[in-house]
């Protein structure tokens, strides 16, 4: 009997010491299947860019983006292309809210991309739908990028 309050208590101290391993684990496992998860969104976007490059004029793809997350590192913001001449027309920026910042480049024979405005498509929604169309206008091809 009086081993039982001494069994508790080493019980107790062990499981205290095993949640916050436990608990760090999880949120590791959340993180990596979030990068995962967005690292092929972002992809996909970038082949669907360098599709339309190819198909031309009057080609359009309208992709269902989420990187929404369970975990505490999120989405900070989404940016696709810059200006036309830019050093960003071709990049893919998911920027996260711990600093971290994933990056994809479309092949050098896609075309520019931007928004409406001529400049990039910048968002903070973590759902989206993303709509890419190939414009000739003025004698310049470029792909525009809208959230629909």
């Amino acid at each position: 009997m009086e081993e039982i309050p001494l069994r508790l208590m080493i019980v107790a101290v062990v499981v205290a010491m095993s949640v916050l391993p436990a608990a760090q684990a999880l949120e590791t496992l959340k993180t990596r299947e979030f990068i995962a998860r967005a690292s092929q969104q972002l992809d996909e976007i970038a082949r669907t860019a360098e599709v339309l490059s190819i198909e031309g004029p009057g080609s359009v793809r309208t992709l269902s983006l989420d990187f929404t997350s369970s975990g505490r590192v999120e989405i900070d913001s989404f940016q696709m292309g810059g200006s036309s001449e830019g050093p960003n027309s071709t990049a893919i920026v998911l920027r996260l809210s711990n600093g971290g910042i994933l990056v994809r480049s479309m092949s050098g024979d896609s075309l520019p991309v931007s928004a409406k405005d001529s400049q990039g498509l910048q968002t903070s929604a973590a759902r989206f739908d993303l709509r890419v169309s190939v414009q000739y206008e003025r004698g310049v091809t470029w792909i525009l990028a809208e959230v629909v």
